[in-house]
């Protein structure tokens, strides 16, 4: 008789046991999801935000781009409008070579510009020359003293030739700026920025 009796409470200990693994089990399970779900979160944010970033300067270098070749085009268009007759004709083929003539080499120095501007590699390197002019074209772009700037964050905006920042002003470190810098021309400029 002691024997069943004794089975029976070890049984019941087993039982709970079992319960409390399998609700550990769950709980583990429950959690793990979790991190899961927000790592995905956090990564299509990052994902998103950097292809959002890339889609408006591409966007923005082919607007530049436009607008350059309809001001050569207009420049053509005025001159040939300008004599009579033969003359005109004469004219118009003169302003039509010098134009393409002024295409292309505005677009050859374009072409080298943009090419030195690619090769550029950006440092993070705090006090280095790249690093103080980045810091430079941010003051200009949101307003605020370099000695009174608190640099959140600046690294890598999604290509060798842009950076992004996080910034703010001392007084009011909550109020934060998103910059988007890209290097053209040989100098670092503010493509977006975004104000608190």
């Amino acid at each position: 008789m002691r024997n069943t009796r004794g089975n029976g409470f070890s049984s019941r200990v087993e039982m709970r046991k079992n319960k409390t693994n399998r609700w550990l089990n769950w709980t583990v399970g429950i959690v793990s999801i979790l991190i899961l779900a927000v790592g995905c979160i956090i990564l299509i944010s990052v994902f998103s935000t950097s292809s959002a970033d890339k889609t408006a300067s591409q966007s923005n270098h082919s607007s530049v781009q436009s607008g350059t070749n309809s001001g050569t085009s207009n420049n053509s268009t005025s001159a040939s409008s300008g004599g009579t007759g033969s003359d005109q004709v004469s004219n118009s083929e003169s302003a039509s070579s010098s134009a393409s003539g002024t295409a292309a080499s505005s677009s050859a120095s374009s072409a080298a510009s943009q090419s030195a501007d690619e090769s550029h590699q950006a440092s993070y390197d705090m006090g280095s020359a790249d690093w103080n002019a980045q810091v430079k074209a941010i003051a200009g772009a949101t307003g605020i003293d370099q000695g009174n700037m608190v640099i959140l964050w600046l690294g890598n905006g999604g290509s060798s030739n842009s950076s992004l920042a996080r910034v703010a002003s001392k007084s009011a470190q909550s109020s934060v700026y998103v910059v988007h810098l890209i290097y053209q021309n040989g100098k670092w400029q503010a493509d977006q920025v975004q104000k608190p």
